[in-house]
Formats: C-alpha cells, structure tokens, sequence
C-alpha cells in the first residue's frame, strides 16, 4: 500500500545523502584511518535514525516549537561545527592529517568516529529542519506504526550502506594515494566547509533570539 512512499522517501534521501555537506566532509577527512571513517559513517547513520525517530513521533516540532530550547541546539551545533572546521584548517596549514583526525585529544579510532560522526549529524540543525521538513510532507497522519517504523529502518540503512561505502572507497591505498598527494587543500576545503555552516547557523541565530 505504501509501495510509493517508501521509493519516493529512499531516493530523496539518496539524493540528500550524495549532496555536498558537512556528513561528506567528515568521512572524507576521517578516511585517512579507516576503523576512524567506518565509525564516523556509523555515527551518522545512527544520527539520521534519531532524526527520524524525534521526527516521525513529534518530538523534533516540540524541540522547534520552543524558542530558546530550540536556539541552544543551533548554538550548541554552531560551535561544534566551528570547533571542528577549525582543527581542519589548523591541520591545512601545519600540513598534517592526523591532527584533524585527533580533535578533541582522542586518538583516531572506531569509537573516536561514532562519537564524531553522531555528534557532526546530530548537532547540525540544518539536518533536524530537513528531516522535520522532509518527514511531514511525505507521511501523513494515516501513515500507520508500523510503517513509520519501516520508514525510519529504511533512512538508517541507506544512510549506513551509502556512508559506509564512501568510507571503504575512500580509504583504499590507491585513493589515500590520490587523497595525500592534495592533503592540504583538501583540509583547507573540509575546513571552509565545517566554517561556512558554522557561521550560516549564527547568522541566522542573530534575526530569530528571543527579545528579553
């Protein structure tokens, strides 16, 4: 019965998951330790799968209905995706990549990109508005449980496989032979990247904070 959703709902998310964005940035500056970016395209699938869930039960228009719970998510996400840009842009200009792999302190590993990749997709609140977005449009109210279940297995999956299989790729001798020949521009552009979105966050943080 639900056939349609279920086709139309995978290829805009695959189409969202191919586009250019701060998920691609870190797999592609975790990829130079490979436990690292299959762990960051973990962490980002199981992001995408608590976006669905908070979307589909409500919870994200409840967090969005609030001004300032709201505002501490952008701020808080804002800063994170500051913090990261610029450990890339540290890592472009010492010509090192394995200081953007150890933001934080930790050393690079599987559980060093969960926790990135949870926390890159998580705190970006560009993501939560899309999944908001996204979700209210397509399933409507007579959209049964369990299918809004199947919904939310369906945008883990193809978050894990596709994330994952960046991550395989990107990793392989031959592409960390491509990759390292342009190390330093490329974490000048992840950098960039992380910085742009960052900054859009706390613009737009400034026209929409509560008067007192």
């Amino acid at each position: 019965m639900f056939t349609s959703l279920f086709l139309t709902l995978g290829l805009v998310h695959l189409v969202a998951l191919a586009s250019p964005g701060p998920d691609f940035a870190l797999i592609l500056r975790t990829s130079l330790h490979r436990p690292t970016a299959l762990g960051a395209a973990l962490g980002i699938a199981l992001a995408i799968l608590l976006h669905a869930t908070l979307s589909l039960t409500g919870i994200s228009l409840l967090i969005a209905s609030q001004p300032w719970l709201f505002l501490a998510v952008k701020l808080v996400g804002a800063l994170y995706l500051g913090w990261l840009g610029w450990g890339a842009l540290k890592a472009a200009w010492q010509g090192s990549g394995d200081l953007a792999l150890r933001a934080g302190g930790e050393r690079p590993g599987w559980r060093k990109g969960v926790k990135s990749g949870l926390a890159t997709n998580l705190l970006n609140p560009k993501a939560m508005l899309f999944f908001m977005g996204l979700l209210a449009a397509m399933v409507t109210p007579q959209v049964d449980g369990l299918t809004r279940g199947l919904l939310i297995l369906e945008l883990f999956l193809l978050s894990l496989v596709w994330f994952s299989a960046l991550a395989w790729s990107l990793s392989t001798p031959r592409a960390q032979h491509l990759l390292g020949r342009i190390q330093r521009p490329l974490n000048l552009m992840t950098g960039l990247l992380f910085g742009a979105v960052s900054l859009s966050i706390l613009v737009d943080l400034q026209g929409h904070w509560p008067a007192a």
